[in-house]
């Protein structure tokens, strides 16, 4: 039964609900529409309305739950947390937080990184692992527009992706 309270979500504020959800349906259901009904049943969400916000390919719930952890790594570390610390511990810390919140779900995400590696899903998950480094740099107050902004995402993209394989395979 759907909660009265979501009758007025937005299908991005649906998404933002389900996303943190999905990975402890993902476990034993796989990225599939059985998790995210799962995950709707956990939040009081109408399934129907879960399904057309969450889509039914496992990208777009893989998407769902990486743009989530995006926005935990921003809430587990705020302006007055991260401000003060020098740019390279900054960029640590959120690897740090990301990694202890893949720690959580370590099955859920080696399902995920499986079909992120299937071949007809590669550019998307380049695309999202850019999103992901982008979102900790402008975190960390970059504002680099130059060549260094490209540098730097790049670097962190390929230093982040190989680290979660080695701490999820660990």
């Amino acid at each position: 039964m759907a909660s009265a309270a979501h009758n007025d979500m937005t299908l991005d504020e649906i998404r933002a609900l389900l996303g943190p959800l999905l990975p402890l349906h993902a476990t034993f259901d796989g990225w599939s529409a059985k998790a995210v009904a799962s995950a709707a049943a956990d939040a009081g969400v109408d399934q129907d309305i879960a399904a057309l916000a969450m889509g039914d390919k496992p990208m777009d719930l893989i998407t769902h739950w990486v743009r989530s952890v995006d926005v935990h790594m921003a809430q587990m570390l705020p302006p007055d947390v991260i401000g003060p610390m020098k740019i390279r511990d900054k960029i640590t810390r959120m690897v740090e937080v990301r990694l202890d919140y893949a720690a959580r779900h370590k099955e859920a995400v080696r399902r995920a990184l499986a079909i992120m590696a299937m071949p007809q899903n590669l550019r998307r998950s380049a695309k999202l692992n850019w999103q992901s480094a982008d979102a900790m740099w402008r975190l960390a107050g970059d504002t680099a527009t130059d060549f260094n902004h490209y540098t730097k995402r790049m670097t962190l993209s390929a230093v982040y992706s190989s680290t979660l394989l080695s701490f999820i395979n660990d």
